[in-house]
């Protein structure tokens, strides 16, 4: 039986993000990471359901975002002026790389390295495809 490829079929965009060189005001200011990680998965596209943060002591924070279309993480690491992030969203309606760069705006100077992976079957939209038996 073939299947009809949709905007959530087994397919996915992956974006990670080492980011370094932040200024030592915006790594500690979670409110500002969590604020622009929010406004970059409305300007993705993606669909928010919840958020879970967790602060530590002395510092540094981890946040996850659960969404729709799956999932953004970050964690920082305000010692070393750095932090990773991922965000991944399936099927090909949303623009995880917004997200991303939401957040290196927000930053102001910074350095960081983007990786992007494509996930799942590679497909065109509207390409029938057969389902594994």
């Amino acid at each position: 039986m073939d299947y009809f490829v949709t905007e959530f079929t087994f397919t996915g965009t992956h974006v990670l993000c080492d980011i370094t060189a932040v200024s030592h005001a915006y790594i500690t200011d979670n409110a500002l990471i969590l604020e622009a990680i929010r406004r970059g998965i409305d300007e993705s596209g993606a669909t928010l359901c919840d958020m879970q943060s967790k602060e530590f002591t002395p510092a540094g924070m981890t946040a996850v975002y659960l969404l729709s279309e799956s999932h953004v993480s970050v964690h920082t690491y305000p010692e070393f002026g750095s932090m990773f992030i991922d965000a991944f969203t399936c099927g090909t309606r949303c623009q995880p790389e917004r997200i991303v760069e939401t957040l290196i705006r927000a930053l102001g100077p910074c350095e960081h390295r983007i990786s992007i992976v494509g996930r799942g079957v590679p497909v065109r939209a509207g390409a029938p495809v057969g389902v594994p038996k």
